[in-house]
Order: structure tokens, then sequence, then C-alpha cells
């Protein structure tokens, strides 16, 4: 949509930016409850709690947003960016919490799609996240969508982009950075017509975190930097439209 707008043909005339369309996708659901924390905080829960939280904030801004899931029911994984294409989103946002084996892992993670395993770590932690995928649907489809992934690389750098505007300021609210913005094989991301991130917000399985994260206000405090690293990413494409339009 920005890009559209972007090569207007008649720039005379003073036309609104398109409303940036935003899916979210609050992790798990239903039977699959994701990861546990120490005092029972379900991670279904939480990233539902998240989404809504977001989804205000995202409106107020004048965005669209559409969720994949609205309350404690599962959507199988092969199918919520599937059926973010058939909305024509701009954007695809997975919401999760983490959880580690170490007790002492903490910070925020966001990843982007690889049909590589990637690193141990988050090789680890997609295979956390696809635990819930269930079947693939059949063969022929399962190969269109890793064609059409491998055919539409600009989609890759974007949600890149994506990824380290929201782990900024994940990073800010956290004042952690030793993690980072990573790639793994997540079944959620595979096929995504825009550019489309997962976000694990912080560890579930860390004390501290998993007690903060309990917490409505600082699921708020959350969802309020999940917001500036959207709005962050698109303003950022907004200036370069404007640089090349002026060229």
């Amino acid at each position: 949509s920005l890009l559209a707008w972007g090569q207007t043909s008649t720039p005379e005339v003073s036309l609104a930016p398109p409303r940036i369309k935003v899916v979210l996708d609050p992790g798990h659901g239903g039977e699959d409850t994701g990861a546990l924390g120490r005092t029972g905080l379900k991670e279904k829960e939480a990233a539902l709690d998240l989404a809504r939280k977001l989804r205000p904030l995202l409106e107020k801004a004048g965005f669209d947003v559409l969720m994949t899931r609205e309350d404690d029911t599962f959507v199988p994984l092969w199918d919520r960016a599937r059926w973010a294409n058939a909305q024509e989103a701009d954007l695809f946002v997975s919401l999760h919490l983490n959880a580690a084996r170490a007790r002492a892992a903490k910070g925020s993670e966001v990843y982007f799609l690889s049909l590589d395993q990637g690193d141990a770590d988050a090789a680890e932690v997609a295979a956390l996240e696809n635990a819930g995928a269930g079947e693939a649907p059949g063969p022929e489809g399962v190969l269109a969508d890793i064609l059409q992934d491998l055919a539409q690389k600009a989609y890759l750098r974007a949600s890149e982009q994506l990824a380290e505007s929201i782990l900024v300021q994940l990073n800010r609210l956290g004042g952690i950075k030793q993690r980072g913005v990573k790639q793994a094989p997540f079944v959620v991301l595979i096929g995504a017509e825009m550019p489309s991130v997962l976000v694990e917000v912080s560890f579930i399985s860390h004390q501290q975190e998993g007690r903060l994260l309990r917490t409505t206000s600082y699921r708020q405090r959350v969802a309020e930097a999940l917001f500036e690293g959207i709005r962050g990413y698109q303003k950022s494409l907004k200036r370069a439209l404007e640089v090349s339009r002026e060229d």
C-alpha cells in the first residue's frame, strides 16, 4: 500500500496515504497453551492480552487491525499467514513468550523466516513454537508456499527491518541488548505475502520477567513498545518513499 502511494502519477493532487492493515497473531490458543511460567502463567493467555492491548494503540494511530484469533481458540499454524494473505494485510506480527531450560535466559528476540534451521538456540525456539502445527497441508501446498517465499526475497529484507524496529523498542523497555534479530523456520510465517515477524516478547521461564508478565501494567508497556516498533517501521518506509519521490 505504501509503495503504491509513493508511486502516484499525480503529485499535484493531495492524496492521503493508505491505511496500513496489520494482522496480529496471538500465539497458541485453545488446547495449545504454549509455554508455562513458574507461577502458572500461560503463553496463550498473555499473547492474546498483548494483542488486545496493542490493537487500540495501532487503530488510534490510523492502522487497520485484524487478529487471527479473538478468544481462546486454536487456529492451525499453517492457516494463519494464509488468512493474512486473504485479508490483503500489509504486515503480519505473531506474538509469543519465550521459554528456555536455562533459567537465566532473559530478554527479547524477534524472528523473521528462514527455511534453514539457523543456530541451535533459534532451532529450539522454532521447534517449541511449531509443536502445535499438527499435520502439514498436502505436499503441493507446502511446496507452493516454499517456492513463493523463495521468490519474494523483498519480503525477507522488509521483515528483517520490521524485526529490527520492534526489537529496538523491546530492548529499550527491558534494558537488555544481548539478544537480537534472528531467523528460524517458523511454520506460522511460511507463505506470508507481506513483511512478517514472530516476536518472543520475553522469557516466561525467567523469574523476574515471568513475574512482570503477570501484571497488567507491564503488558501495557510491552504493547506500547510493540506499537512504537511497528510505527517506527512505517515511518521509515514513508521517509524512504519521500526521498524516492524527490529524486
